[in-house]
């Protein structure tokens, strides 16, 4: 079993904190576009470019619920071990009950069940992820482990 966010995070598997960057991305009119750019701009050199991709989708993945479930984006949080990354993405949302589903698809081929794609990308791509309440909100955490990663 893979372990939680705060067991990695708590037992240091990732190193040490080098770096933590907070973006605040309230009244932006395209926040999922700066997140990209941001997240990529972090880890450039960092990590593989697949890595990266990963990050970046995942990122855009999470702000993009905030924006349509969370009433709206208000920051986003890298923090840069030295063996990975946590990105945060707080909202002022207080449901913390989300759950990641795959979508089904039909005989015909539609998608069936609309909600929870975003989170069943999040829990494929990141090493763990979490969501938490947080004081205004709540904050949803995706960790990766860059390990093996470099270029």
């Amino acid at each position: 079993m893979s372990p939680t966010t705060a067991e990695l995070v708590r037992e240091c598997v990732l190193g040490e904190l080098v770096d933590r960057v907070d973006f605040d991305l309230s009244g932006m009119t395209a926040p999922q576009s700066v997140a990209r750019q941001l997240v990529r701009r972090a880890l450039t050199c960092r990590t593989s470019m697949d890595q990266i991709d990963d990050a970046v989708l995942v990122a855009d993945e999470l702000v993009g619920n905030a924006l349509q479930h969370g009433y709206g984006v208000v920051s986003m949080t890298l923090d840069i071990y030295e063996q990975g990354v946590t990105v945060s993405v707080l909202d002022r949302g207080t449901d913390i009950s989300a759950i990641p589903t795959a979508p089904t698809v039909d005989q015909v081929g539609n998608v069936e069940n609309e909600g929870g794609r975003g989170l069943f990308l999040v829990a494929q791509f990141a090493t763990a992820w979490m969501v938490q309440a947080v004081e205004g909100g709540k904050a949803v955490v995706a960790v990766f482990d860059l390990t093996g990663g470099t270029q």
